[in-house]
Protein backbone atom coordinates (compact mmCIF):
# COMPACT_ATOMS: atom_id res chain seq x y z
CA UNK A 1 0.00 0.00 0.00
CA UNK A 2 1.22 3.44 -0.98
CA UNK A 3 0.83 6.96 0.99
CA UNK A 4 0.76 10.52 0.06
CA UNK A 5 4.50 10.99 1.50
CA UNK A 6 6.72 12.76 -0.84
CA UNK A 7 9.50 11.02 -2.17
CA UNK A 8 13.10 12.52 -2.20
CA UNK A 9 15.50 12.13 -5.44
CA UNK A 10 17.88 9.21 -5.50
CA UNK A 11 20.63 10.84 -3.54
CA UNK A 12 18.80 12.63 -0.91
CA UNK A 13 18.08 10.34 2.58
CA UNK A 14 14.64 9.65 3.95
CA UNK A 15 12.62 7.15 5.66
CA UNK A 16 12.56 3.99 4.34
CA UNK A 17 9.39 3.43 2.47
CA UNK A 18 8.69 0.15 3.26
CA UNK A 19 8.99 0.41 7.15
CA UNK A 20 6.74 3.66 6.70
CA UNK A 21 3.73 2.10 4.66
CA UNK A 22 4.37 -1.29 7.21
CA UNK A 23 3.42 0.91 10.21
CA UNK A 24 1.42 3.36 9.03
CA UNK A 25 -0.56 0.53 8.04
CA UNK A 26 -0.79 -1.01 11.11
CA UNK A 27 -2.01 2.44 12.44
CA UNK A 28 -4.55 2.75 10.54
CA UNK A 29 -5.88 -0.55 11.17
CA UNK A 30 -5.66 0.36 15.38
CA UNK A 31 -7.34 3.49 14.86
CA UNK A 32 -10.61 1.90 12.22
CA UNK A 33 -10.88 -0.61 14.84
CA UNK A 34 -11.18 1.47 18.57
CA UNK A 35 -10.69 -1.98 20.71
CA UNK A 36 -7.31 -2.79 19.41
CA UNK A 37 -4.33 -1.61 20.74
CA UNK A 38 -1.42 -2.64 18.95
CA UNK A 39 0.51 0.75 19.05
CA UNK A 40 0.21 3.04 21.80
CA UNK A 41 1.14 7.42 21.46
CA UNK A 42 4.24 6.62 23.31
CA UNK A 43 5.24 4.30 21.04
CA UNK A 44 4.12 6.22 18.38
CA UNK A 45 6.63 9.20 19.49
CA UNK A 46 9.71 6.86 20.00
CA UNK A 47 9.06 5.10 16.55
CA UNK A 48 12.38 5.41 14.33
CA UNK A 49 12.72 4.90 10.60
CA UNK A 50 15.88 3.62 8.64
CA UNK A 51 17.24 6.50 6.28
CA UNK A 52 17.43 5.35 2.74
CA UNK A 53 18.43 7.06 -0.86
CA UNK A 54 15.12 8.11 -2.41
CA UNK A 55 13.12 7.47 0.34
CA UNK A 56 10.08 9.50 1.63
CA UNK A 57 10.62 12.96 2.83
CA UNK A 58 11.26 13.33 6.39
CA UNK A 59 9.64 16.30 7.83
CA UNK A 60 6.52 14.54 5.68
CA UNK A 61 6.31 11.43 7.66
CA UNK A 62 7.01 13.90 10.63
CA UNK A 63 4.07 15.53 10.57
CA UNK A 64 1.64 12.70 10.04
CA UNK A 65 3.44 11.07 12.92
CA UNK A 66 2.69 13.75 14.84
CA UNK A 67 -0.77 14.13 13.97
CA UNK A 68 -1.12 9.94 14.77
CA UNK A 69 0.54 10.90 18.37
CA UNK A 70 -1.65 13.50 18.73
CA UNK A 71 -4.85 11.32 17.86
CA UNK A 72 -4.13 7.82 19.95
CA UNK A 73 -3.45 10.09 22.90
CA UNK A 74 -6.39 11.64 22.58
CA UNK A 75 -8.55 8.27 22.40
CA UNK A 76 -6.47 6.73 25.35
CA UNK A 77 -7.40 9.70 27.47
CA UNK A 78 -10.59 9.10 26.56
CA UNK A 79 -10.82 5.23 27.15
CA UNK A 80 -9.50 6.33 30.49
CA UNK A 81 -12.60 8.63 30.72
CA UNK A 82 -14.68 5.92 30.12
CA UNK A 83 -13.49 3.34 32.08
CA UNK A 84 -12.80 5.62 35.21
CA UNK A 85 -14.18 9.25 34.70
CA UNK A 86 -12.46 12.51 34.94
CA UNK A 87 -11.10 10.98 38.44
CA UNK A 88 -9.43 8.68 36.49
CA UNK A 89 -7.82 11.22 33.94
CA UNK A 90 -6.63 13.36 36.80
CA UNK A 91 -5.26 10.80 39.10
CA UNK A 92 -3.34 9.83 35.89
CA UNK A 93 -2.31 13.56 35.22
CA UNK A 94 -1.52 13.92 38.98
CA UNK A 95 0.97 10.58 38.60
CA UNK A 96 2.72 11.34 35.90
CA UNK A 97 3.04 15.21 37.41
CA UNK A 98 4.62 13.78 40.14
CA UNK A 99 7.49 11.92 38.54
CA UNK A 100 8.65 15.33 36.26
CA UNK A 101 8.27 17.14 39.36
CA UNK A 102 10.77 14.60 40.77
CA UNK A 103 13.55 15.47 38.13
CA UNK A 104 12.31 19.43 37.97
CA UNK A 105 13.14 20.28 41.81
CA UNK A 106 16.65 18.60 41.37
CA UNK A 107 19.64 21.20 41.47
CA UNK A 108 20.48 22.92 38.36
CA UNK A 109 23.60 20.37 36.47
CA UNK A 110 22.22 17.65 38.32
CA UNK A 111 18.74 16.83 37.05
CA UNK A 112 19.86 13.32 35.07
CA UNK A 113 23.03 11.38 35.45
CA UNK A 114 25.89 12.43 33.80
CA UNK A 115 27.80 9.81 30.83
CA UNK A 116 31.20 10.88 32.15
CA UNK A 117 34.03 12.83 30.82
CA UNK A 118 35.01 10.33 27.71
CA UNK A 119 31.21 10.28 27.23
CA UNK A 120 28.82 12.00 25.41
CA UNK A 121 25.52 12.97 26.20
CA UNK A 122 22.78 15.77 26.32
CA UNK A 123 24.10 19.14 26.88
CA UNK A 124 23.30 19.81 30.51
CA UNK A 125 22.28 23.58 30.13
CA UNK A 126 20.34 23.33 27.21
CA UNK A 127 18.79 20.34 29.24
CA UNK A 128 18.30 22.15 32.55
CA UNK A 129 16.73 25.54 30.38
CA UNK A 130 13.96 22.87 29.29
CA UNK A 131 13.48 22.03 32.51
CA UNK A 132 12.98 25.66 33.48
CA UNK A 133 10.03 25.71 30.98
CA UNK A 134 8.49 22.72 31.91
CA UNK A 135 8.70 23.58 35.74
CA UNK A 136 7.06 27.23 34.78
CA UNK A 137 4.41 25.50 32.70
CA UNK A 138 3.46 22.98 35.75
CA UNK A 139 4.01 25.68 38.58
CA UNK A 140 2.67 28.78 37.26
CA UNK A 141 0.72 27.88 34.29
CA UNK A 142 3.39 29.43 31.80
CA UNK A 143 2.35 28.67 28.50
CA UNK A 144 4.23 25.81 26.79
CA UNK A 145 3.54 24.33 23.60
CA UNK A 146 3.97 20.58 23.05
CA UNK A 147 6.20 20.70 20.02
CA UNK A 148 8.56 22.75 22.20
CA UNK A 149 8.84 19.73 24.29
CA UNK A 150 8.04 16.64 21.71
CA UNK A 151 10.66 18.22 18.95
CA UNK A 152 13.63 19.34 21.65
CA UNK A 153 16.95 18.61 20.29
CA UNK A 154 19.78 19.27 22.21
CA UNK A 155 23.70 19.42 21.46
CA UNK A 156 26.36 16.47 22.19
CA UNK A 157 28.60 17.51 24.74
CA UNK A 158 31.16 15.23 26.78
CA UNK A 159 29.49 14.46 30.57
CA UNK A 160 26.63 15.52 29.60
CA UNK A 161 23.20 13.89 30.75
CA UNK A 162 22.49 10.23 30.18
CA UNK A 163 20.31 10.43 26.83
CA UNK A 164 17.82 7.82 27.83
CA UNK A 165 16.82 9.39 31.19
CA UNK A 166 16.16 12.55 29.69
CA UNK A 167 14.20 11.24 26.76
CA UNK A 168 12.26 8.86 28.89
CA UNK A 169 11.31 12.21 31.39
CA UNK A 170 10.43 14.23 28.24
CA UNK A 171 8.09 11.66 26.95
CA UNK A 172 6.24 11.72 30.36
CA UNK A 173 6.21 15.81 30.24
CA UNK A 174 4.81 15.07 26.69
CA UNK A 175 2.18 13.03 28.35
CA UNK A 176 1.31 15.77 30.87
CA UNK A 177 0.59 18.20 27.67
CA UNK A 178 -1.34 15.87 25.82
CA UNK A 179 -3.69 15.22 29.02
CA UNK A 180 -4.09 18.95 29.13
CA UNK A 181 -4.87 19.04 26.19
CA UNK A 182 -7.50 16.50 26.17
CA UNK A 183 -9.04 17.67 29.15
CA UNK A 184 -10.53 21.28 27.96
Amino acid sequence: MSHSFPIVDSKTLGYDILQVNSFIEVARNQYADSTVQIVSSNSLRNTEFDLVKGGYEILSVDIAMDRLEDAFAKREIERQRKIGGEPAVLDLLDRVRDIVNGRLVRPKNKKFTRVGWLLRGYDRSEVDKLCSSISAHLNSGEKLHLNSVRKSIFKSKRNGYLEAQVDAFLDRAVEILQIEKNSR
